[in-house]
Formats: C-alpha cells, sequence, structure tokens
C-alpha cells in the first residue's frame, strides 16, 4: 500500500535530524524532539483523574503519572512505557495516548517516567521499568486498581522496556504479575540485521544512522546488544510469557523484528497476535489527531487489553475481529490460497485479515 499522503507530508514538513549528530548533544536533541512531539496535541482528553505518583525503586524513586477512567472502581492497570529511543520523551510527551488508552480500554494507565540515556545507561531504564510494575502490583490498593488484572506495554523504546519487563518478571518467578503485553512497533533487536531495517531506513520518520545513534547512547558496552533485557528477540526461550499483541508498520525499519517475535511467541505456545498497519511508518499512532491509523491503531489496543485483563484468563485474548481499512494480520505460512502478488512478511503473504496465528 502505498505511504499514507497525510504522513507524507507529516514527514515532508519535519525537521530532519542534524547532518553530524555529534555536533549536537543529546540534551538538545532530546529538547528539541520534545517540544516537536508536545505540538502535536492541541488539547487535553478527559479522563477521570490524574495523579503523579512516586514508584519505589532500586535506585531511589522513581517517578509515575497515573491515569483512572470514569465511574470504574478498582480497574485494571496497565504500566505503560513512552519511547525516544531511550533518550527522548517523558511522561509529558505521551500524556495524551495514555489519557485516551484509558478513556478506550476502562483501564487505569501508569505512564513511567524511567531514567534515560544518555544519563543513565542499560540496565538502568530496564530496571526502572520491572520495579514500577512490582511496586504497581505491591500497592494496587493504595492505587485502587485491581492487582489481578495488570498488563504492560509501550511504544517504540518503550515495547522494548514492556518485552524485558515481561521476560525479567518470568526469570524472577512471578510470571503471574503480568496478564499481557502489548509492544507498539518495538524496538527487539539493537544489532537487528532483517531487511526492513535497509529496506526503510532513510526517508521513512526512523532512520537507520538514528536508530545506531540511540543504541549508542543507551548502551555502555557493546557485549550488552546480546543481553535479551535489551533485545528481547534475542531471548533463547520464549515460553511462560503473557499473551502479546505486537502492532507493526508498513514503512517501518523495526517492522521485520516485532513480526519475528510474535512468530516465535506464537512458536513457543504463547498467544500472540501481530496486526501490521499499511501505509503506516514508525511513530504512527502519536500523530492519531491527524492520521485516522493511528485513531484505529489505539482503539484495537484498548480492546486489546480490555479482553485481556478482563476475560476469563491469561489467555483470554486468543482471537480478534476481522482487520478495517489499512491494516492487515501477518503470520502463518503460505497456504494454497495465497494469491500472486500479495506482499509477504517474513513467515508469509500479508492477508486482508487479523487473525492470532
Amino acid at each position: 500500500m502505498p505511504l499514507d499522503p497525510v504522513l507524507r507530508e507529516i514527514i515532508r514538513s519535519s525537521p530532519p535530524a542534524p547532518a553530524d549528530l555529534g555536533s549536537v548533544s543529546p540534551q538538545e536533541l532530546r529538547r528539541a524532539s520534545d517540544e516537536r512531539m508536545l505540538s502535536i496535541y492541541g488539547g487535553m482528553k478527559e479522563v477521570g483523574s490524574v495523579a503523579d505518583v512516586a514508584v519505589r525503586g532500586r535506585d531511589g524513586e522513581i517517578h509515575a503519572r497515573l491515569y483512572r477512567p470514569r465511574s470504574i472502581e478498582r480497574p485494571p492497570l496497565v504500566v505503560y512505557y513512552h519511547g525516544g529511543g531511550f533518550v527522548y520523551y517523558s511522561v509529558e510527551t505521551h500524556d495524551n495516548i495514555c489519557r485516551r488508552l484509558s478513556t478506550l480500554s476502562g483501564a487505569a494507565v501508569m505512564s513511567v517516567d524511567y531514567r534515560l540515556a544518555p544519563e543513565h545507561k542499560f540496565p538502568a531504564a530496564v530496571h526502572d521499568a520491572y520495579d514500577a510494575v512490582v511496586w504497581a502490583g505491591e500497592a494496587a490498593e493504595e492505587l485502587g486498581v485491581d492487582p489481578n488484572a495488570i498488563a504492560v506495554a509501550g511504544d517504540s523504546a518503550g515495547g522494548n522496556l514492556a518485552a524485558a519487563v515481561s521476560l525479567m518478571a518470568r526469570d524472577a518467578g512471578r510470571g503471574d504479575l503480568i496478564r499481557a503485553q502489548v509492544l507498539i512497533y518495538p524496538v527487539l533487536n539493537v544489532i537487528d540485521m532483517s531487511p526492513s531495517r535497509f529496506e526503510f531506513g532513510e526517508g521513512y520518520m526512523l532512520e537507520e544512522r538514528m536508530d545506531r545513534w540511540f543504541v549508542a547512547q543507551y548502551l555502555a558496552d557493546p557485549r550488552d546488544a546480546t543481553n535479551p533485557y535489551a533485545s528481547p528477540l534475542l531471548a533463547e526461550d520464549l515460553r511462560g510469557l503473557p499473551p502479546a499483541l505486537v502492532v507493526t508498520a508498513e514503512y517501518d525499519p523495526l517492522r521485520d523484528q516485532g513480526e519475528i517475535y510474535a512468530h516465535r511467541l506464537r512458536a513457543a505456545g504463547v498467544p500472540a497476535t501481530a496486526t501490521r498497519y499499511l501505509g503506516m511508518t514508525h511513530g504512527f499512532i502519536r500523530f492519531y489527531p491527524r492520521l485516522r491509523a493511528g485513531r484505529d491503531a489505539l482503539a484495537q489496543i484498548a480492546g486489546y487489553l480490555s479482553a485481556a485483563l478482563r476475560g476469563s484468563g491469561p489467555g483470554a485474548p486468543r482471537a480478534a475481529p476481522s482487520a478495517g481499512p489499512g491494516r492487515a494480520a501477518v503470520g502463518g505460512a503460505p497456504t494454497g490460497r495465497d494469491l500472486p502478488g500479495r506482499p509477504r512478511g517474513p513467515f508469509g503473504p500479508i492477508r486482508p485479515c487479523r487473525f492470532t496465528y
């Protein structure tokens, strides 16, 4: 599908990253990027209540923001991790996204201000992300949420953290803490060499040189790149992880790694749905005020979370309705029904529907 014309105009009007990334400090780039992100939203979406909370972490307090839906006592909780390459953004830049998710899903959303690189290298962000969800489970009564209905979610680098936290909880024997994970165009392998990384590495929002720069800021030691908590796709064993929804974008350099991760989860016996949004690039959800696909994706994510956290068990989200225009499910092996000319994912043709595979 061609690149969405609204998104093409957004890309055209966005200022490019400096030609020499070393000529500007990470802090200056962060400040400029945060300001651009905040300029997208015209007003705040109303929710039941909003409160800043102090999370107890192993290295000190972690700032977080709790959004509660209207008229729901002890709602489920979604612990959300913002994107930004581990270097940019905050609870402020993702305020409207979290408000919308809370309203649409009927769940409380706790957005975590984890420590950023390069000031805080790996695994600081992962530790903050994990400590936040553990604390939320322990402080559920204080927060007024259901301790048995907690999910993690995040976009881009935040999707990496959501996946890493799910792995870490399982490895610590606390796998029952997290009922579901939602990974939105996630970074799952910081040394990825899949085709989409190069096919869409220039001119499609997230550029390959910027991706390399983010990783350089995040890792203190290049050998950390193969640590599963930095690159969840490289984990040897994915059994015992919570059910997952993986959202990818057709023109995203990270597309293949997200879809491969969903395939590996399914192969490990974990219910996993992967949805590729056609005509979209990395980061498209943040433009939901202008992009229908962004609004559709947030609605899909909210519906998935609602089913996962209010279903009859950890595997509740096992099926999904047909996809609407502009999105298609991915996964599965080619069958005799596949038609010539259909776009292909890493494990078979893209079909004009969405399904759990």
